[in-house]
């Protein structure tokens, strides 16, 4: 992940190379000066030329035939078994396809997992594979991991599954392959003499191989703010290339040899645990070490950040919107622009009193960051690398011993393995401490581009300012900064309607901090609560939600909001109150004793609802409309909840699954108040040909009509004739699988509607 970068910068020995004050500003610095306006006319680029989507949905789960060069090699987990992923870059020159063959779409990069069985091509051999194409799901949600942006950063066009290869080249790329094997066999390594957490970890760590962490352990990591010792950073070049260096000099080596030797050394290291960002930025940098050293100049740590940024971005700009680039770069910077200025005063020499400041300092510079890519904010990791960095540079140290007796002299490993295991429990156990804890997890939500900007200028003026005000001024200016971008208040009601396929979510908030949800299910999409639903949620910065509505327990309303109990408090989400439909019990089907019973372990309090009863908060007014409390009803659809809402002018109703009877019975009920003239209208049973009938749509004249379906769903759902029925009522009609999330926008007279998804692709319209 993006974050695992964040504190590896910290770790690289820059500390001893970080900037005085007077020498922090960028003007002083031609070279890098002219790097960062490189950067900013390429983010200009990307903002006014975006990368165009290609569309490869017609080859959806189509077998096709592809021909390209293997120039990256992984173990992968799918479906819960390991399996081999090839990388292909497209191969200029390569045969054609023999008659009656299927080919694939072009493509620029495909990502292949190869079926069972299948022999290993080498790197650099040109391939031959044919597979089951799948297409890289766009985010249709905020908060939605978007699979093709993130793909699209690689240059990958889309994958292969179960893909057997027809044919290859004896001809390889000889060093690569050499590399990969060599990962290979230190990774075996390590098997035989850690626990299968402590080697996948150490396995990520020194080789770069992340395919066999646990995910428990691997998202206790994330969840806490110290993925950054999986990933492969500047500690590595500290110790590896500055390490070997040292010791080359230490034993008479002359300069320039020893430079080029651990120069080489570290080339082939980074070349075999993968060319990631942080591990390219890092070589960059040791590269510029190096050649200050042979040329006796002085080392400059933002220079040589500043080059290492423009190499990578010239091969792909893309990478201004990587959470591991904007990590790595920004802690470099953040460490010599920032900090100085942070770490400066009377008490800031005392190590305890530095150490925390320190710490407090790093977690501002990389909260734009965090919350922009992850929406929330680990506080108590700003304490626990504390801990956990000091102990990096021994658990490197005792890893690459433990490879080394390995190696040499297999039983005496029994030292270093235990010093590993050691450090990771302690990682662990303080990892779990720390969840345990009030408030582990900050939750404000994506900040808007604004915020960004704000931050930005704020930091960039106490840097300008330096010794011209006092420490604690500085100290004021990031501080306000951080309020920026936590503090975002929010004014009127917003009513949004997720994409989550076939089935149905929608979000309410108001200005008043009330956030609800109603329903959270899919029948389509799998594991739809924690892909769409929490991150969402995240993103909104609904930490806490007052109450969670479900209109009827059929598995598309209900089965992700089964995800959001279990596991919505470890994700920073908390649930106020499960609100069930009032029902007889007769009527209680095995999916809704399992809600009461989920929510009951959850610590959560379930409540009922039926006609008449009221939900207010501020100026917001929920109003159930059915189902009438002791009545019969046929089955889960037909005493649905009803919901309406009202906030100033706007009206909107929420409709769940209603059908038959129960919604005859509930257009009588509307015409005999004497309710109607609706803003918003959620189509019933997601578009069903006999729902939402004439009568309804004639009392309450709805201006828009939201139907909640997936893509080529098997129900044909929206039906023509209800579409028919909308557009003959002047209904402005928005389909979820067309528009993305939908969101409804209002101070109680006017409204805003924003689309999540245009036809060209990806961003939130109005």
């Amino acid at each position: 992940m993006g974050q695992g970068a964040c504190a590896g910068a910290v770790c690289t020995g820059f500390w001893e190379h970080m900037p005085r004050r007077n020498e922090a500003l960028m003007v002083k610095r031609p070279l890098g000066l002219g790097c960062f306006g490189a950067a900013v006319v390429l983010f200009l680029l990307t903002l006014l030329h975006p990368a165009p989507y290609t569309d490869y949905g017609a080859f959806q789960r189509e077998r096709v035939t592809v021909t390209g060069i293997v120039y990256k090699k992984e173990t992968a987990t799918q479906q819960g078994e390991k399996v081999l992923a090839l990388y292909l870059k497209s191969a200029k020159g390569t045969r054609a396809p023999a008659a009656g063959e299927d080919t694939g779409p072009a493509f620029q990069r495909v990502l292949c997992y190869l079926k069972a069985g299948q022999e290993e091509p080498e790197m650099g051999a040109a391939v031959r594979l044919q597979g089951t194409l799948s297409v890289f799901e766009r985010g249709s949600n905020p908060g939605q991991f978007d699979a093709w942006s993130y793909y699209q950063i690689s240059k990958i066009s889309y994958r292969l599954n179960q893909a057997m290869i027809l044919a290859k080249t004896r001809s390889y790329n000889r060093l690569g392959e050499m590399c990969y094997q060599l990962k290979g066999f230190l990774a075996g390594k390590l098997e035989g003499c850690l626990s299968p957490d402590a080697c996948g970890v150490m396995q990520a760590m020194l080789l770069g191989e992340k395919g066999n962490i646990g995910q428990e352990l691997k998202a206790l990591y994330q969840q806490n703010g110290i993925a950054h010792i999986l990933a492969i950073s500047g500690l590595h070049v500290s110790l590896l290339g500055m390490g070997l260096y040292r010791l080359l000099r230490k034993c008479g080596a002359p300069m320039k040899g020893a430079a080029a030797v651990s120069s080489l050394f570290l080339f082939l290291y980074v070349m075999t645990v993968g060319l990631s960002v942080s591990s390219v930025r890092a070589a960059v940098m040791f590269a510029f070490h190096m050649a200050a050293v042979l040329l006796e100049r002085t080392y400059d740590m933002l220079t040589a950040a500043a080059v290492a940024a423009v190499l990578i971005l010239a091969g792909q700009p893309l990478y201004l919107y990587h959470s591991g680039f904007l990590f790595s770069f920004g802690c470099v910077f953040g460490i010599g622009l920032v900090l100085p200025g942070l770490l400066e005063g009377k008490y800031m020499n005392i190590p305890p009193i530095k150490a925390v400041m320190g710490g407090l300092g790093m977690a501002a510079i990389t909260l734009p960051v965090y919350l922009w890519f992850y929406y929330q904010f680990p506080v108590y990791s700003v304490f626990l690398n504390l801990l956990v960095i000091p102990l990096m540079a021994v658990l490197m140290g005792a890893g690459l011993l433990l490879l080394l007796t390995q190696l040499l002299c297999p039983g005496a490993g029994e030292v270093p393995a235990f010093l590993v295991q050691g450090i990771l429990e302690i990682y662990r156990g303080a990892c779990q401490a720390c969840q345990g804890l009030p408030g582990n997890l900050l939750t404000p939500g994506q900040p808007a581009p604004w915020q960004i900007m704000v931050y930005l200028l704020l930091a960039a003026a106490m840097v300008m300012l330096g010794k011209r005000i006092r420490p604690l001024a500085r100290w004021g200016i990031m501080a306000l900064a951080v309020l920026v971008l936590v503090l975002s208040p929010r004014r009127g009601l917003t009513v949004a309607f997720l994409d989550v396929g076939q089935g149905d979510c929608i979000y309410i908030e108001n200005g008043n901090g009330g956030r609800y949800l109603v329903d959270g299910g899919s029948s389509s999409v799998s594991r739809v609560g924690k892909y769409r639903v929490i991150p969402f949620l995240k993103s909104q910065g609904a930490s806490r939600l007052e109450g969670i509505i479900v209109t009827h327990p059929d598995e598309d309303h209900c089965n992700g909001i089964r995800e959001v109990l279990e596991t919505g408090r470890q994700e920073g989400i908390s649930v106020s109150n499960l609100v069930l439909p009032d029902v007889k019990e007769g009527l209680k089907n095995q999916a809704y004793r399992e809600l009461e019973e989920t929510a009951r372990r959850g610590g959560v309090p379930v409540s009922y609802i039926s006609r008449g009863q009221k939900i207010e908060n501020g100026g917001l007014t929920i109003t159930c409309l059915s189902p009438v409390r002791g009545e019969d009803y046929q089955g889960t659809n037909e005493y649905s909840v009803v919901l309406g809402l009202s906030y100033g002018a706007f009206r909107a109703m929420l409709t769940g699954d209603l059908e038959g009877p129960g919604e005859q019975e509930l257009v009588q009920f509307l015409e005999e108040e004497g309710l109607g003239g609706l803003t918003v209208l959620k189509a019933a049973h997601h578009g069903s040909k006999a729902s939402t009938p004439d009568e309804l749509l004639d009392s309450q004249r709805p201006a828009y009509t939201v139907i909640s379906c997936g893509k080529n769903n098997s129900y044909g759902h929206p039906h023509k004739e209800l579409t028919g029925r909308l557009e003959a009522h002047g209904t402005k009609i928005l389909i979820t699988y067309e528009t993305g999330a939908v969101r409804f926008c209002t101070d109680g007279r006017r409204v805003s509607v924003f689309q999540f998804l245009d036809p060209g692709g990806g961003k939130e319209r109005r």
